[in-house]
């Protein structure tokens, strides 16, 4: 009985973690720190697969996970050349009505940023299982270990901010710089920018407009990992939360019909998961 029922909790807890990563969206190409998709990297040591992935990082209230969410990089690293497109991909659950898109490079873990691609309005707007972007990156883009990371303001909803972030490794120009501006970080605490729903009224597309210049030099050679030297800070605002980050709230979803024991995993957890755990931990340990 115990085996039974503990199978009908196991897959019902696999139904319902399908369930959370539907919610909401996330970048799944290239693969997004402890995206569990398939044919992504194994998260590293100490590090676990993030089933909530879709969740955003923060609300104009508060700050729940840092940039990119995961700060801790894939060992593993996709390979691209600079001036190669990637076509992005995203795990859709709610596409919020579309809003504001922004992909950025680091080459210094997260440190500083510049923008290689925005998109106004539009981003992921009627987005659906297949919906690709593609993000160019620059023709004379240095070579080195890279930070590529996607940020989303939300149209519709509550004020949210969306960010995760790639390994890759850029094969480019021995040393150079890249010149654009630094990311809108927007709807991510009480002290950053706040950008109101805007399902068909003004957007705030002005803000887009007032980010800071910057340039990223990154140095040549075969020594260490090269150091970036900016013209402007692009860290975001202190956050309003203090490590560790709480939890992120998630507002309920229908049950899907292609999951039969999914209807009963909240009566299993409430009921039976205690049970099990009292009972099995009674049992005797064979020598």
């Amino acid at each position: 009985m115990i085996m039974k029922t503990t199978t009908l909790f196991a897959a019902a807890l696999a139904c319902l973690s399908a369930m959370t990563v539907q919610a909401h969206i996330g970048m799944k190409t290239p693969c997004a720190r402890y995206h569990p998709a398939a044919g992504c990297p194994a998260p590293p040591s100490g590090q676990s697969i993030d089933y909530n992935i879709n969740s955003p990082i923060g609300t104009h209230g508060s700050q729940n996970f840092p940039l990119c969410k995961h700060t801790v990089p894939y060992t593993k690293r996709t390979v691209y050349n600079a001036g190669q497109t990637i076509n992005t991909a995203y795990s859709v659950g709610a596409p919020h009505g579309g809003g504001h898109c922004q992909w950025a490079l680091s080459y210094d873990e997260g440190k500083t940023w510049v923008v290689i691609k925005t998109l106004i309005r539009d981003c992921l707007r009627n987005a659906g299982p297949d919906y690709t972007v593609p993000v160019q990156i620059p023709a004379n883009a240095p070579s080195g270990k890279v930070t590529f990371m996607w940020l989303w303001n939300n149209a519709v909803g509550n004020r949210e901010l969306y960010s995760n972030c790639a390994d890759i490794e850029i094969k480019g120009t021995n040393g150079g710089s890249i010149t654009g501006v630094a990311p809108l970080i927007a709807n991510y605490g009480s002290s950053s920018v706040y950008i109101p729903e805007f399902s068909n009224g003004p957007d705030g597309r002005e803000h887009f407009d007032k980010r800071k210049p910057v340039t990223i030099r990154v140095s040549g050679g075969n020594g260490p990992a090269p150091e970036p030297v900016t013209t402007q800070s692009t860290q975001p605002p202190k956050p309003t939360a203090t490590p560790p980050y709480p939890p992120t709230t998630t507002t309920a979803r229908p049950i899907p019909t292609d999951c039969p024991v999914a209807a009963a995993a909240e009566t299993v957890y409430r009921t039976v998961y205690k049970t099990i755990t009292i009972t099995e931990a009674a049992q005797p340990t064979n020598a």
